[in-house]
């Protein structure tokens, strides 16, 4: 009998890629500052600002967090969560129509951010 490559019942499908990321160097008035970019257009509204938050703690302040999202939710979340972190929110942009709506925030990071908790297993 032939082996075959199709999986097989019970088996767990491979984990998700991580979010895209990305850096950009910027000049602007008060010297050099980075862009990094977070694409969470695939990730879950749930996860979206834990990952947001995940990243944010990562990079130095200063910098400038790019996020792109297609929660239809996070116009209105993202904003409110920004200014409860001390965070600043540098633009906001909608694209798209509809269900192929996107939404990019530029996030400045003005305060420490910490990381999410993590479940230890």
């Amino acid at each position: 009998m032939a082996a075959s490559n199709a999986p097989t019942r019970g088996t767990a499908a491979p984990p998700a890629a991580p979010p895209a990321t990305t850096r950009a160097t910027t000049r602007d008035a008060g010297g050099e500052s980075t862009v990094h970019k977070l694409d969470n257009r695939a990730t879950p509204c749930s996860l979206g600002l834990l990952r947001v938050k995940e990243r944010l703690s990562e990079i130095p302040l200063g910098d400038s967090l790019e996020v792109v999202t297609r929660d239809r939710f996070a116009p209105y979340e993202v904003p409110a969560w920004v200014e409860r972190q001390g965070l600043e929110l540098a633009s906001l942009t909608r694209s798209g129509f509809w269900l192929f709506a996107s939404t990019v925030f530029v996030i400045r990071k003005t305060v420490a951010v910490k990381a999410p908790r993590r479940r230890l297993v």
